[in-house]
């Protein structure tokens, strides 16, 4: 950004007032700077803003959809701008490392049938139909065509295999304590961890526990 005051004579060093009128007026310059940066951006496309690139949809007559990214309408922009060359795979390969979508082309010349392949971690939505712009526009119609996106998910199954202790005691509240106790011991195999169960029970004289 250009400084007024880097601009000023030596003599106006010590003026206050002259320092004081270059800071305000360097707002307004500051603004005006950045346009004539802007308006030099919008003469590329891969720098333009909206502005910019709706000048160059209306060269091109491209319609756009008010949904539509800056980065769409930049891919659309720079497809009808690129030179007219044989199609050939090895072109469209080149092609998509240009606009550095990760996609790999399978292409079944007897079955007339492409497939492009991507991870999904390695593209994005606009990606994927920028993807099928192209080949939609490049590619024969009398190739079939499909997009097979993949993702990789880790699972994690663990097995336990042990013993189930379940313990009940039974405790009268009479000076004479009778205890009884059951203790079963199932084995278990499966997904879910072994647990410990212990549960205390305390009964009145003449009534029924279950135990």
């Amino acid at each position: 950004m250009v400084k007024l005051q880097d601009y000023l004579p030596d003599y106006y060093d010590d003026n206050y007032e002259m320092q004081h009128l270059v800071l305000a007026e360097q707002i307004d310059f500051s603004d005006f700077d950045s346009l004539i940066y802007q308006t030099l951006l919008n003469q590329f496309v891969v720098k333009a803003d909206g502005q910019g690139l709706a000048l160059f949809e209306d060269e091109l007559g491209i319609v756009t959809n008010p949904t539509d990214t800056l980065e769409n309408r930049r891919f659309r922009i720079l497809t009808q701008l690129m030179p007219p060359r044989p199609i050939t795979i090895r072109y469209f390969k080149e092609l998509l490392q240009s606009f550095k979508i990760q996609a790999t082309l399978v292409v079944d010349y007897l079955k007339s049938y492409v497939v492009a392949k991507a991870k999904r971690s390695e593209i994005t939505k606009d990606q994927i139909k920028q993807l099928r712009y192209l080949l939609n526009i490049y590619l024969p119609a009398n190739l079939a065509i499909s997009i097979v996106t993949t993702a990789e998910a880790v699972v994690n199954n663990q097995q336990y295999y042990g013993t189930k202790i379940v313990t009940a005691v039974a405790t009268s509240a009479l000076p004479k304590t009778k205890f009884k106790t059951r203790n079963t011991l199932p084995e278990q195999f499966g997904v879910t961890m072994p647990l410990m169960q212990i549960a205390a029970i305390s009964k009145m004289k003449g009534v029924d526990v279950n135990v």
